[in-house]
């Protein structure tokens, strides 16, 4: 194994920089409002699926998330305001979002919560709950619309109806392709420090770090930018996961697949580096909601 470069002292000193040139970053602020309903389904079972989508969230420590409901900056006329179902115009609720400091608002809308009572062969009832909604993400910016998608949750094998609607409720949640879709985390892959293998990168540095709200385990796709016709072009090179955390601006990785070609990508953006450092790009690094790797992935289904 070779170590080339520096070492990881120099590395976080590297990420301070980087941090000092980057002090204008921040997470996206991302405030979730009231959900709307169908006329069958109540008040209370709208907020129980609102509250699960919430919880959701939490575990995406890149947002800094905001409850229209709790926050305390919001008076109450504002709340009764974002509740009507008359103020369907993206851009005037956006507008009011924008003041409080939000960059994107995140819609609900509950549209169906049923219950579906099966016998077994020795007369045993058991209960499935089905709750059907739709998120949407609105930009405060213009209004525009960023995601919407339909989402069912479901629950099987329940003693009561109320336990199977409830559990159907609770397992309403955001998924990682709506987060991806909307908020991806892009940093770039550390070049002076890494190691290889037989010719493989085997692990390496980015920098993404607490700052970004990156954590262990996550895995980020890796990208050559060249530039053609006077266009950055992205290529697809391999896929690395964040072993470790050191610092705002800095993770250690390692290399999930392509080794090889992110060692070779990673070489000729050095060489580039000593031609011309303007023009020179250092690989791009981007989060990615699986592994990377379809063993592992079909592996993971079953666990």
């Amino acid at each position: 194994m070779k170590r080339i470069g520096l070492n990881v002292l120099f590395l976080m000193f590297f990420a301070l920089c980087v941090h000092a040139q980057e002090s204008k970053y921040r997470k996206p602020v991302v405030m979730v409002n009231y959900f709307q309903k169908s006329s069958e389904v109540s008040t209370g079972d709208t907020e129980l699926t609102r509250n699960a989508i919430l919880a959701s969230l939490s575990h995406y420590p890149r947002l800094r998330v905001v409850d229209v409901e709790t926050e305390a900056s919001i008076d109450e006329e504002t709340k009764r305001r974002l509740k009507e179902a008359a103020l369907a115009d993206e851009l005037a609720r956006s507008g009011q979002m924008k003041q409080l400091g939000a960059d994107y608002i995140l819609e609900g809308h509950v549209s169906k919560l049923a219950t579906e009572r099966k016998t077994d062969s020795e007369g045993k009832a058991s209960y499935k709950g089905v709750v059907t909604y739709t998120l949407k993400v609105v930009s405060t910016v213009d209004g525009t619309v960023a995601f919407s998608n339909n989402y069912t949750s479901s629950s099987t094998s329940c003693d009561t109806e109320a336990e199977a609607r409830t559990k159907a409720m609770n397992g309403a949640k955001v998924t990682c392709e709506m987060i991806e879709a909307v908020f991806p985390l892009n940093g770039t892959l550390i070049d002076v420090d890494y190691t290889e293998k037989k010719g493989k990168m085997k692990t390496c540095y980015v920098s993404l770090g607490s700052l970004h709200g990156v954590s262990e385990g996550m895995f980020l796709d890796v990208k050559s930018v060249t530039n053609i016709a006077g266009r950055a072009v992205y290529e697809e090179v391999g896929v690395l996961k964040i072993e470790k955390v050191l610092a705002e601006d800095l993770s250690e990785c390692s290399v999930v697949s392509k080794g090889k070609e992110i060692l070779e990508a990673t070489k000729e953006y050095t060489k580039q580096k000593t031609i011309n450092e303007a023009e020179a790009k250092p690989l791009q690094v981007s989060s990615r909601c699986d592994t990377g790797n379809l063993f592992k992935d079909f592996i993971h289904i079953f666990k």
